[in-house]
């Protein structure tokens, strides 16, 4: 079952593309809306707005100022509230986000600057603690699945990198067989909220397992048919149903015919009969915006300190690896966070480089790496810390990868296990 998380991912993915019903030019004249719309008519406008965003859309950047919330209504404690800027990157098909928080983060504070990249041939995050120190490299992977799967998500979305409320992917969905009908079309005349003519479309999905069942958006045909509003339900299932929806303010159109989405918000809602489960949103404010400023080496590691030898494809090699040990962490009490030293020999004949790890977390808690990037002479031994902060007892039997600026093994990777055991304390106070 997919999380709210992703129900967002998919309804924001790219309200971009219906944002941008662009002309053939700057100079080309505005078309009049046409009288009457059908299915038909209207998927073969959304189709020319695809091709059209596509020849425009090929490098720019934008600032935003974001927000996420998410309340939990059965439990008060575990809702949150996230402030942070973004720098938005886009070229081509790479696209790159910047996230920088001022005070709590998603990670419990302990990441103030994160980095999430991803291009056609590879996919890369980094993070630090703090802006004065250097970033590690959390993740780098050039599996093609898995890039799509870690595309930025959210802010970057709603500005950067298309897709649309009812396609969901339009670069891959095909247009020739719509997932959904349309079950009313309505004009909407202007009036004093609205200078011109706006359409609302009624949908439904054929597909019963569509994350919504019905929606409506609303479209404004004199900004390039962008959304303006959008509510979807799904389904009930034993007496749980989610409500998506959100509001857009947009720019009047620039001068290649794009308006740019200045301020937006989507909102996702669980509910059992009445009563809410948890309500997360998420909105965003554009600062600024520009066109053809973005270059290649944004989306290189050696762009923010690091070597850029873990961004090439992974080779067979027949020299000698380097191992790294076993790092077993036993009978940690819940809720506390065992430390264990880990000593790394580089048997290579060249300096060794740890440029960050990928860290796991298990039902029994979450891994973390302390002392990186550190640099190992040629022969020589370095060590780093490996914590973990347990949750529930149990076992755990994991791994960590280690990336290395070695062409020869960019990963090393690392067996984790251990136990978590119930925590006397805290069985004493109960």
């Amino acid at each position: 079952m997919l999380s709210a998380k992703q129900w967002l991912i998919m309804i924001s993915i790219g309200i971009f593309f219906l944002t941008i019903m662009i002309s053939a030019g700057a100079d080309h004249p505005k078309q009049p809306a046409p009288k009457s719309f059908s299915e038909r008519e209207f998927l073969n406008l959304y189709k020319s707005a695809v091709i059209k965003q596509n020849q425009v859309l090929k490098n720019l950047e934008f600032r935003v100022e974001c927000r996420k919330r998410y309340r939990y209504f059965p439990d008060e404690s575990r809702s949150r509230d996230y402030r942070f800027s973004s720098h938005l990157l886009g070229k081509g098909n790479s696209i790159i986000v910047i996230e920088n928080y001022t005070a709590e983060t998603l990670f419990g504070g302990t990441e103030r600057d994160l980095v999430s990249c991803t291009t056609p041939a590879y996919s890369f995050n980094l993070s630090r603690t703090d802006s004065d120190k250097p970033f590690l490299l959390n993740l780098v992977t050039h599996d093609s699945s898995q890039i799509e799967n870690r595309r930025p998500t959210d802010e970057l979305d709603m500005f950067l990198s298309g897709g649309n409320l009812i396609f969901f992917d339009p670069l891959h969905m095909s247009i020739e067989a719509p997932p959904f009908r349309i079950v009313q079309a309505k004009r909407i005349p202007a009036n004093e909220k609205s200078v011109s003519e706006l359409l609302s479309l009624d949908l439904a999905m054929h597909d019963d397992n569509a994350p919504f069942k019905t929606g409506r958006v609303l479209f404004s045909p004199d900004l390039n048919w962008a959304v303006l509003e959008y509510e979807y339900r799904s389904a009930p299932k034993d007496g749980t149903f989610t409500i998506y929806s959100g509001r857009n303010t947009f720019t009047p159109l620039q001068k290649n015919g794009v308006p740019m989405l200045i301020q937006g918000e989507h909102n996702v809602v669980q509910k059992t009969g009445n009563q809410k489960q948890f309500d997360y949103t998420f909105s965003a404010r554009l600062t600024s915006f520009s066109f053809d400023t973005v270059e290649d080496a944004h989306f290189r590691l050696s762009h923010y300190g690091l070597s850029d030898v873990p961004l090439a494809k992974p080779t067979s090699t027949t020299g000698k690896q380097i191992i790294a040990p076993r790092c077993e962490l036993k009978d940690i009490p819940a809720n506390e966070t065992a430390r264990q030293r880990v000593t790394i020999q580089n048997t290579s004949s060249l300096p060794l480089q740890l440029l960050g790890a990928a860290v796991p977390c298990t039902p029994s808690g979450c891994a973390s790496a302390e002392g990186l990037p550190l640099r190992i002479p040629a022969g020589q031994q370095g060590s780093f810390t490996i914590l973990f902060k347990a949750t529930t007892p149990g076992k755990f039997d994991t791994e960590i990868e280690l990336y290395t600026d070695q062409p020869g093994q960019t990963k090393i990777k690392m067996p984790l296990y251990g136990t978590v055991k119930e925590n006397a304390k805290v069985q004493q106070k109960k």
